[in-house]
């Protein structure tokens, strides 16, 4: 009888949320251990808290522990304050110690993430069975501390255990962002109608990759402030990929619709090079951000944009365009100068894969 074999496949695909499941359950158990070790009465507070704050990545779990830690501490201190302040013995009582409490707080929690925890720490210590028998300042004492302890738990968990840089996760995103970029450029030079869905697809897929990107950045801006990761500033190369995801969606603008097919007449042939061309250095690119390394370094787009523009200059110079409409002589023009735009800016993220790949 033959035994199954294991599917590799599998767990290669899932491996990401296989470790960070490990790194929660390791930041769950060391929390509990360590609060049973020094005495802390409600140890679960700890382990919540370093389930909640192990994130992903080292960058994403010192977002959470921060505002994890200052939101207690917040809701701890004023949750105190008014207990002290306002005696509550009956439900009337305790109704106005809530109110006072629970409004500045929520009020700042709408400025800020980082004090969502804060109203129900206060509420926590005005309303729990434990806080009044310890007193609310021994109570909010014993909450900062676990919390604290969780904190500190799920960061060095994070760092120690298997760990996931934010910095790393940004270079495969950017990388993916610029294959999804360089597939819409493909997708521009076939004009079908499966084409024009496979587009909608893409500009979906391309708005998510963005939104997930951006969160990296942030992530690994706080890896490079706590001396984390020597990795270059990322913010340079996600300005570079919006310009970029900008000047695909004029290009999108100016020859994305089936109905108009002037480009495709008068110029298919250098705008499907042109498009193919910066599809070809894209995904270059996008391997250079993904391998680390140095990306190759050519003329091709700037020699596909000025074949581009000497075919528009033909037409006009054997008066084809004399009697175009003006929306299609914008489409025209128009292309060309997104596709100059398109190339500068391509040029630009040669030089942020070029930093990565001498840093890593």
């Amino acid at each position: 009888m033959e035994l199954p074999q294991l599917q590799l496949p599998w767990f290669a695909q899932n491996r990401p949320k296989l470790v960070h499941a490990l790194r929660m359950t390791a930041s769950s158990l060391a929390a509990f251990i360590l609060a049973e070790l020094l005495g802390l009465p409600q140890a679960f507070w700890a382990v919540i808290t370093a389930l909640i704050v192990t994130q992903s990545n080292v960058g994403g779990s010192l977002k959470a522990a921060l505002d994890r830690f200052a939101g207690s501490l917040a809701g701890a201190i004023y949750g105190s304050a008014i207990a002290f302040a306002v005696p509550h013995t009956d439900g009337l009582t305790k109704a106005a110690a809530l109110v006072l409490a629970v409004a500045p707080l929520s009020f700042m929690a709408a400025f800020s993430a980082g004090f969502r925890v804060a109203p129900i720490t206060a509420i926590i210590v005005l309303l729990s069975a434990t806080g009044s028998t310890l007193g609310p300042l021994g109570f909010a004492t014993d909450r900062v501390l676990e919390v604290g302890l969780g904190c500190a738990v799920a960061i060095l968990v994070s760092v120690l255990v298997i760990p996931a840089r934010a910095s790393r996760g940004v270079l495969e995103t950017a990388a993916e962002m610029t294959r999804l970029l360089a597939d819409q450029l493909e997708t521009l030079a076939l004009p079908d109608e499966q084409a024009q869905a496979r587009m909608n697809e893409l500009v979906v897929r391309t708005r998510r990759t963005l939104s997930r990107l951006e969160t990296l950045v942030g992530e690994a801006a706080r890896e490079r402030r706590s001396r984390l990761t020597d990795m270059p500033d990322p913010e340079p190369l996600l300005r570079t990929l919006m310009r970029l995801r900008h000047d695909v969606v004029m290009l999108r603008r100016a020859v994305g619709e089936p109905e108009h097919e002037v480009l495709r007449e008068q110029a298919a042939s250098s705008w499907m090079s042109v498009a193919r061309t910066g599809a070809s250095i894209l995904r270059g690119l996008a391997d250079s951000l993904s391998t680390g390394q140095p990306p190759e370094s050519t003329n091709a787009m700037a020699d596909a944009v000025s074949t581009y523009k000497a075919a528009i200059d033909g037409m006009r110079r054997a008066q084809q365009t004399r009697h175009l409409p003006t929306d299609t002589l914008w489409r025209l023009f128009g292309t060309g100068f997104a596709l100059e735009q398109f190339r500068r800016n391509l040029d630009d993220l040669v030089e942020r894969a070029a930093d990565f790949a001498v840093r890593r």
